[in-house]
């Protein structure tokens, strides 16, 4: 899946590794992707956002749980078990909760439970037992956060790679996911005033765009940090062979390397959900 928590530009600058021109930019940019799907897989969720319909049973009680979510665009229902979603629930039939998470707050948390409103207006009571008979479309993901890059981008239509900016492409870095309107692009090169990117990703739609405001997707600072140190890390196996241990006169073997480092468990250990049959995303 083509999405980093880092850019390539950190990975390689004086604070990183230090590697100065691109010759090997496709392969830096792999191991950025692989130590962010590492991160996600400790955890088991995942820290960008994408639009997706689920579908949940209904227990017979007033909770749905769910996923981390970031927002609700439609609540469906099956009322009679036929495989039609049949019943759409008004807004007001149900809250979010945590009521406070705040998914969209750079302090903010997703929510995870859909509850029946006793406030409302509607008819709806309880999630009525059932077997996949709830279908909610929405964005999914721990929180969505974005920044304004500060350029504007034009894409021709919903399958062109190349992004013409109103100005330097320098204020992109490749390895970022920027939202443009309601579409996800991936950055993967920089030229001049245009960005090489690829096109309606994580769920979202490629169209045409006309100088539209680009924004920047942010992530948790310790995800950030943590894929950093693991990059690094897996760039740096080449310089031992790839030996997963080495031998000194003094000390014997020592094992230099063997799966997520420490310091990256200790940083995002806090973002870690424990695993109900497997990895939710």
């Amino acid at each position: 899946m083509p999405n980093t928590y880092l850019s390539l530009d950190t990975l390689k600058g004086t604070a990183a590794l230090n590697i100065t021109g691109t010759a090997h930019d496709s392969r830096l940019l792999g191991l950025l992707e692989a130590a962010s799907r590492q991160v996600d897989k400790y955890c088991n969720r995942v820290f960008f956002t994408y639009t997706e319909s689920k579908k949940f049973d209904g227990d017979g009680g007033t909770e749905l749980f769910i996923p981390d979510l970031v927002s609700v665009g439609t609540l469906i229902e099956d009322n009679n078990d036929d495989g039609t979603f049949d019943t759409t629930w008004a807004a007001t039939d149900y809250l979010l909760e945590p009521a406070n998470a705040n998914p969209t707050a750079d302090w903010g948390r997703p929510y995870a439970r859909v509850k029946v409103s006793l406030k409302s207006n509607g008819s709806q009571d309880v999630f009525i037992k059932g077997e996949q008979n709830y279908k909610v479309t929405g964005t999914w993901g721990y929180r969505h956060i974005i920044v304004d890059s500060g350029r504007n981008g034009t894409l021709t239509d919903g399958t062109a790679t190349s992004m013409v900016l109103d100005g330097t492409a320098a204020d992109l870095d490749v390895g970022q996911t920027c939202l443009v309107d309601s579409e996800q692009v991936y950055v993967t090169a920089l030229s001049g005033t245009a960005a090489t990117v690829e096109r309606a990703k994580n769920g979202s739609t490629g169209t045409a765009h006309t100088n539209t405001d680009v924004l920047i997707a942010q992530y948790p600072g310790p995800i950030v940090e943590a894929v950093l140190i693991q990059a690094a890390r897996l760039w740096k196996r080449k310089d031992s062979a790839y030996a997963s241990v080495i031998g000194m006169p003094e000390t014997g073997q020592m094992t230099v390397f063997s799966g997520l480092d420490a310091d990256v468990k200790e940083l995002i250990g806090p973002y870690r959900k424990i695993p109900v049959g497997g990895f939710s995303g």
